[in-house]
C-alpha cells in the first residue's frame, strides 16, 4: 500500500491523466514493488549459497539415484543464478565434475525457468495458486526433458572442454567473508537484472495504459495462440524478472494465461544469446534437440494451463 501511495502522489504531482497517467502509476508502483522484492531476497539466497558452493553440489549428486539425482538438479535450478547464461559455466561444471548428463542438462532446462526471487515477484503479481503451477511446470518441463535427452543418447554431442576450479572459502572469519562474497554477488545481480527490470515495467505499462483489452481479447486467442507466443518471444532476450511485469500486463488485458506463461518462460529460457553459448559447449544436434524439447515443454504447459484456467 505504501509503494502504490508513493505512484498515486507522484503522478498527482505531475497532473498526468488518463491512459499516460494509469501507465506512470503502474511503472513507478511496480518498479518500487519488484525491486523491494529483490533487494530482500537476493541477498538473502546470495548468503544461502555461500554454503553451497559448487563442489558441495557435484559431491551431493554424484551416485545419487537417477529420480532423486533429477529432482536434486531441478532443485538446485530453482535457486541457480536469474539467467540462462550465467547457469552455463554451473552447467560445465556439474559435465566436468562426471555428474550424470540427465541430471545437468536437468538443471540446465529448469534454472532460467524457475528461480526463488520469480517465485516471490510471482506471489505478489499473479497468486499463490498461479505461482505454484508455475513452479511445478517449469520443474516437470526439466525432469522430463532431461530424461528424454538422456534416452535419446543426446550425452555424445556435448563438446570436450577445460573446466576452471576456484578456491574454497577459508574457514578463518568464515561467515565474515561468506558476507562480503554475498554482498559482492547480490550487488552484481542487482546491477544486471535491476535495467531489466525497469525495462520490463516500462513495456508492462505501455501495454497496460495504451493497448485496449479488445485488441488483445480478439487477436491472442486461439490453438495457435500458445505456440506462437513461444516463437515470439525467443528473439526477446530478457531477465524473467524484466518480462513478469509485461506478463502481468497482458494477463490484465485478458490474454489467457497459459498463453502468458508460455511467453515469458519461452522469453527467458529459449534466448539466441544462450544458444550461442552453448555451441561452444554443446555440438548442434544437442542445441537443436535440447531447445525443440523445451520449447515443446513450453507449449504443452501453456496448453494445459489454458484449459485448467
Amino acid at each position: 500500500m505504501v509503494y502504490k501511495e508513493i505512484s498515486s502522489h507522484i503522478v498527482s504531482f505531475t497532473g498526468l491523466e488518463g491512459t499516460l497517467g494509469a501507465a506512470l502509476d503502474f511503472w513507478i508502483y511496480d518498479s518500487l514493488k519488484i525491486t523491494s522484492i529483490l533487494l530482500v531476497v537476493v541477498s538473502l539466497v546470495a548468503y544461502l549459497r555461500t554454503h553451497l558452493p559448487p563442489q558441495k553440489i557435484r559431491d551431493y549428486l554424484k551416485g545419487k539415484h537417477s529420480l532423486i539425482g533429477y529432482l536434486a538438479a531441478a532443485l538446485l535450478g530453482v535457486i541457480s543464478p536469474f539467467c540462462s547464461c550465467s547457469t552455463i559455466p554451473l552447467f560445465l561444471g556439474f559435465i566436468g565434475a562426471g555428474i550424470p548428463f540427465g541430471m545437468t542438462i536437468t538443471f540446465l532446462f529448469v534454472s532460467p525457468l524457475v528461480n526463488e526471487a520469480a517465485i516471490f515477484i510471482l506471489l505478489g503479481v499473479l497468486g499463490w495458486e498461479l505461482t505454484i503451477l508455475y513452479t511445478l511446470g517449469g520443474v516437470l518441463v526439466g525432469v522430463a526433458g532431461g530424461f528424454t535427452l538422456t534416452q535419446l543418447g543426446m550425452e555424445r554431442y556435448v563438446k570436450q572442454f577445460e573446466l576452471n576450479t576456484h578456491p574454497a572459502i577459508s574457514n578463518k572469519n568464515p561467515r565474515k567473508k561468506r558476507a562480503i562474497k554475498a554482498g559482492g554477488e547480490a550487488i552484481s545481480i542487482l546491477k544486471q537484472v535491476i535495467p531489466h527490470v525497469l525495462l520490463g515495467v516500462g513495456i508492462g505499462a505501455l501495454v497496460h495504459g495504451f493497448i485496449p483489452e479488445r485488441i488483445i481479447q480478439e487477436n491472442l486467442r486461439g490453438p495457435l495462440a500458445v505456440p506462437l507466443a513461444v516463437l515470439v518471444g525467443v528473439p526477446i532476450y530478457t531477465n524473467i524478472m524484466g518480462v513478469i511485469p509485461v506478463v502481468e500486463s497482458l494477463i490484465g488485458k485478458g490474454l489467457p494465461i497459459g498463453t502468458s506463461l508460455a511467453f515469458m518462460m519461452s522469453v527467458t529460457a529459449l534466448s539466441l544469446p544462450q544458444f550461442i553459448i552453448l555451441k561452444k559447449v554443446m555440438h548442434k544436434e544437442l542445441i537443436i534437440t535440447y531447445a525443440l524439447t523445451l520449447s515443446l515443454g513450453i507449449i504443452l504447459l501453456g496448453l494445459l494451463f489454458n484449459i485448467l484456467i
